[in-house]
């Protein structure tokens, strides 16, 4: 009888804590002059499917994806709600920095989209920026008696401004979307670690790489398809409130056929929510 007492009473706090896992994944978009790596002739889409079906995120947030590209994931992944718009239009147009999350474990309570520039609420061009609109897409997500907020985001990769002022941007807007709550921060920062915008991200949220749980510390997450090369660039990053722990951390380094699905890595965490 005290055993059983001992059970129930230590249930509510086995259950309060909840794991996911999130995984943040530049797919590329569709581009005609890859060859051998193209997403329909080289068969890309199969090995990018693949890499996400195996990795069996609770949660991931893609960069690059085009609408059609999105579509075909859809398709793949049924059991996902995905969440987003085109950087170019607010619709279908343009790259997207869309979100999936499993429909049967997760409720969406709110959504939105904002641009990396000083007209945020509307697709624009920001600061320096001479190549593209950059967006930042984000949900907030009920797990059982878990709330939190997950934004996807691809930084621009030229305007020395616009990097630093989209991190000061991105750091505003999860202040005002979701106050002090539980936030998950990733995507394609186009920069490497030791970058002024990225550490200024990194005093308001923990860099997951940090975890102990990374084998692979020196580890770079852009590879250009070369598969000759040693991996340095590490750009791609999920960051976290301070109080959410991290369980594992990996960069998925899987080949298919000998190739890269992407000229990313994605990266994979496994986090506890209390």
């Amino acid at each position: 009888m005290k055993q059983l007492l001992f059970i129930l009473c230590i249930l509510p706090a086995l259950t309060v804590a909840q794991n996911l896992s999130v995984m943040t994944y530049n797919i590329r978009y569709d581009n005609n002059y890859d060859g051998i790596n193209s997403w329909t002739e080289g068969n890309r889409k199969e090995k990018v499917f693949t890499i996400i079906n195996d990795a069996n995120p609770d949660i991931f947030g893609v960069q690059e994806a085009l609408a059609h590209q999105l579509k075909f994931l859809e398709e793949r992944f049924p059991t996902y709600q995905r969440e987003g718009v085109g950087r170019d239009d607010g619709k279908e147009a343009g790259e997207h920095s869309a979100i999936f999350f499993k429909k049967n474990r997760f409720v969406l309570l709110d959504k939105g989209n904002f641009w990396l520039s000083q007209t945020p609420d509307v697709p624009s061009l920001g600061w320096d920026a001479t190549c593209c609109n950059r967006i930042c897409s984000w949900v907030k997500l009920k797990d059982k008696k878990t709330t939190f907020w997950v934004f996807n985001l691809h930084f621009d990769h030229e305007g020395k401004v616009a990097q630093i002022q989209s991190a000061d941007l991105v750091l505003r807007k999860i202040k005002e979307i979701a106050k002090n709550g539980k936030v998950i921060l990733m995507g394609d920062f186009n920069l490497p670690t030791e970058h002024p915008a990225v550490q200024k991200i990194a005093t308001q949220l923990y860099d997951t790489q940090l975890s102990p749980t990374n084998k692979t510390p020196n580890m770079g997450t852009f590879n250009a398809f070369k598969t000759d090369e040693p991996l340095k660039g590490h750009i791609d990053f999920i960051f976290t409130e301070k109080s959410i722990k991290i369980k594992q951390y990996k960069i998925i380094e899987t080949r298919i056929d000998g190739l890269y699905p992407s000229d990313h890595l994605p990266v994979w965490v496994q986090l506890q929510l209390k």
